[in-house]
């Protein structure tokens, strides 16, 4: 699966379903501009439930998803697809065996198909699956493998993000808690300390859209951290947004 990055402006279309409720915007396919940008690939497994994609998305990237492969959700009767999934049935609104996405855990679900490109109005972890019900998944067969682009203005003049790699991300709205995980790929510990509170600050400081006008909190993210650990060459860090 390709998640790719327009560079330029594109023109929005309605999202579907639930695009009022949803964490991101779909976009026109045809404005894509991925020439210097280097790929991740993502392997999606037809028998799996939501699959974490390791691909951290920031609020305002413009992505691109492609993806190919062949998989199925009903092998005993030879009815195999490709990521747009068939027209024999429907599962969530979508095409049965359709490559579906959501932005963060709790995000909505929408259609990827072969093709979708998106705007992130929220940080989060980039899931996938197979469109079929949990409970039927233990049949499935095949996988879709992904070619990951992301691009931004955000992530592009980042320097530090280069050396770090955010491994798993959560925020709760109700509880107004969450967590960040990262790995240096060529920070030192400091320095990804350094990267993750900024970054925690960012994130933080996006969720002050839902404060109502006159409790505004200070300019930036107002949060305090919970817990920190260190394993491996992974580093997380427990905040709680205090707004």
């Amino acid at each position: 699966m390709s998640v790719l990055i327009s560079l330029t402006a594109c023109m929005e279309q309605t999202l579907k379903p639930d695009s009022a409720s949803s964490n991101i915007v779909v976009l026109n396919n045809t404005a894509l501009n991925i020439d210097r940008i280097k790929s991740e690939t993502v392997t999606i497994d037809a028998k799996k439930p939501w699959q974490n994609s390791r691909v951290f998305i920031e609020s305002g990237n413009v992505v691109h998803v492609s993806a190919s492969g062949k998989w199925s959700v009903w092998p005993e009767i030879l009815q195999w697809s490709g990521p747009e999934g068939t027209s024999m049935w429907q599962r969530r609104g979508m095409p049965g065996g359709v490559l579906i996405a959501k932005l963060g855990h709790d995000g909505k679900p929408f259609e990827v198909g072969v093709t979708r490109t998106f705007r992130a109005q929220d940080y989060g972890m980039l899931y996938f699956m197979s469109n079929d019900l949990e409970k039927d998944l233990f049949n499935n067969a095949g996988e879709v493998t992904a070619e990951v682009y992301i691009g931004g203005t955000r992530l592009q003049t980042n320097k530090q993000a280069s050396s770090v790699k955010i491994v798993a991300y959560n925020y709760n709205d109700m509880t107004r808690r969450g967590s960040l995980s990262a790995s240096a790929l060529s920070a030192d510990q400091f320095e990804l300390r350094n990267y993750m509170l900024n970054k925690i600050g960012e994130i933080t400081s996006s969720k002050n859209v839902g404060i109502k006008v006159g409790n505004e909190p200070p300019k930036g993210g107002v949060y305090t951290v919970q817990d920190e650990s260190f394993a491996g060459d992974v580093m997380t860090i427990e905040f709680k947004a205090e707004y």
